[in-house]
């Protein structure tokens, strides 16, 4: 049996790096209606205008986006840690990782780098590493 510890570890600060990003979510829907203003104030100066009501759905939208992302990513991570218990599981667990680091890469547009990076490292190694075969060959039985 293989002790993963390496393996629940990283995917315990991944879980945590998601929960964080559930956060950053939640904070880009609180943002108020003079932040809206700077940012437009930002784009007018470069010779853009956008609406105030685009931007503020458009904010809405992403940060919306980020927070389901991250909450499905956090939830995969959680049930990939459970599943590293037994070695026959670490394949699932290690396809549950990647599926997870896959969902971060193509919903939060590659703004989530850091809990991308740990599943997808943690992913490979529950899929590379496997259990040591010992030989069955002892002093008492020659063969």
């Amino acid at each position: 049996m293989i002790k993963r510890k390496g393996e629940k570890i990283m995917g315990i600060i991944s879980i945590v790096l998601n929960v964080i990003g559930v956060g950053i979510g939640a904070l880009f829907l609180s943002i108020g209606p003079s932040v809206y203003d700077q940012i437009n104030e930002v784009l007018q100066e470069e010779g853009e205008t956008l609406p105030i009501e685009t931007l503020q759905a458009s904010v809405h939208a992403f940060g919306t986006q980020y927070m389901v992302v991250s909450a499905i990513a956090a939830v995969l991570s959680i049930v990939g840690v459970v599943l590293l218990k037994t070695d026959r599981r670490a394949v699932i667990s290690g396809i549950l990782f990647l599926v997870s680091a896959v969902t971060l890469l193509i919903g939060t547009v590659g703004l989530a780098f850091a809990p991308m990076i740990l599943l997808f490292i943690i992913g490979l190694m529950s899929l590379i590493r496997k259990p040591k075969t010992e030989d069955i060959h002892t002093n008492e039985y020659p063969s």
